[in-house]
C-alpha cells in the first residue's frame, strides 16, 4: 500500500500521486510520513519536501503552509510550489535580488507590518527553492 500525496496552492493542484514516503518540511523540522501514520495537522515552512518512490526521490520546493495526514493521504496546502526540475537559478536570482530590494525599502519606510511579513515570507521561498535547486541539480 502506498501514500496518496497532493500538493494544492490557491491557483491549482500542483501535484497528486503516489510514493512510498513523504518528507514535509515542519517548523519542528522534516517529519517523514509512511503508510499507516497517525492523524496529524502540521504547519510545514519554506523548503523542500521530498516525494520517495522506491529507488527515486523527487524534490518540491514549497511555501509556508499546512499539511494533513488521514489515513494513507498526505495534503499540503501551500502559498506556493515548484519542481526542482522547473527552477531556472538565473531567474531566480534575479527575483531574489528583486525582492531583498523590495524589502530593504519597505523596512526603511516603516510600511504596514502585515505587508512586511508577506514580503520576507516572498524572500524566504525564493531562497527555499534556490536552496534547493542547489543541492538537487
Amino acid at each position: 500500500m502506498s501514500l496518496t500525496l497532493e500538493i494544492i496552492t490557491p491557483d491549482d493542484k500542483v501535484l497528486s500521486t503516489e510514493a512510498d514516503q513523504v518528507v514535509l518540511p515542519t517548523e519542528s523540522g522534516e517529519t517523514g510520513i509512511l503508510t499507516g501514520h497517525v492523524p496529524l495537522v502540521t504547519k510545514i515552512k519554506a523548503g523542500e519536501l521530498k516525494v520517495i518512490k522506491g529507488a527515486d526521490t523527487e524534490f518540491i520546493a514549497v511555501d509556508f503552509g499546512f499539511a494533513k495526514v488521514l489515513g494513507n493521504t498526505v495534503s499540503v496546502l501551500t502559498e506556493a510550489a515548484i519542481d526542482v526540475k522547473d527552477i531556472d537559478l538565473s531567474e531566480l536570482e534575479s527575483a531574489q535580488s528583486r525582492a531583498e530590494q523590495a524589502l530593504e525599502e519597505a523596512e526603511a519606510e516603516g510600511i504596514d507590518p502585515f505587508e512586511l511579513e508577506r514580503l520576507e515570507k516572498n524572500v524566504q521561498f525564493l531562497i527555499a527553492q534556490k536552496l534547493t535547486k542547489g543541492r538537487h541539480r
